[in-house]
């Protein structure tokens, strides 16, 4: 009977915490929601609830930083399977499908949330103008 209740207790841990996660504040499209799900399975502990950071222990990633001109889905990638800095690797938690569907919903969330960069040549232009 002992042996029974270490099982047990594994399986009630496991509930516990994955009841703490921070749960999805934002409604995305339906295409988006598996990546919503899946970020906030692995990542939300530490990028905060639709990955705004907010007083969490890592960066916001609906930043301007994280945009695809200054931070590609390949460096995405490649961050959660190698980590970075105080950002151990995820690639045992996630699989291929699944990264690729928390980028797919973080770019969704970047775009819902109108950041962009404009592109260079206007800036170049408006410089331009400016000086004439």
């Amino acid at each position: 009977m002992a042996y029974l209740k270490h099982p047990l207790f594994i399986i009630c841990s496991m509930f516990f915490i994955a009841a703490c996660s921070p749960k999805p504040t934002l409604e995305v499209p339906e295409a988006y929601q598996k990546g919503q799900n899946y970020f906030h399975r692995v990542c939300a502990n530490c990028h905060g609830s639709d990955a705004m950071g907010k007083q969490t222990k890592a960066p916001g990633l609906i930043d301007e930083d994280y945009l695809t001109a200054n931070f590609s889905d390949d460096e995405i990638r490649a961050t959660i399977i190698d980590g970075v800095d105080n950002m151990p690797s995820q690639s045992r938690k996630v699989t291929g499908e699944e990264i690729t569907e928390i980028i797919k919903y973080l770019r969704y969330s970047q775009k819902a949330a109108d950041l962009y960069i404009e592109p260079e040549e206007e800036e170049e232009e408006e410089e331009e103008e400016d000086q004439a």
